[in-house]
């Protein structure tokens, strides 16, 4: 897996775990706990923005569609 599709990912889980912990927080009115999921839902959009300034030069070029799928005769 390469690198820009492990933080993607990382980020996506981050944010499905953002939005329960944000409600456990409003709900039993615990700052500190909505504070820690409004703190994972910043991060949770930043990271993808960081990885547009990742350096992508040793990426591999994937040409896609059915022309170039094996599977398609």
């Amino acid at each position: 897996m390469n690198k820009k599709l492990a933080i993607e990912t990382l980020a996506f889980v981050l944010l499905i775990i953002a939005f329960p912990v944000i409600s456990h927080g409003t709900d039993n009115d615990t700052r500190a706990v909505w504070i820690l999921g409004i703190g994972l839902m910043i991060l949770a959009g930043l990271l993808p923005v960081v990885t547009r300034s990742m350096d992508h030069s040793q990426d591999k070029v994937r040409d896609m569609g059915p022309e170039r799928d094996e599977r398609v005769s």
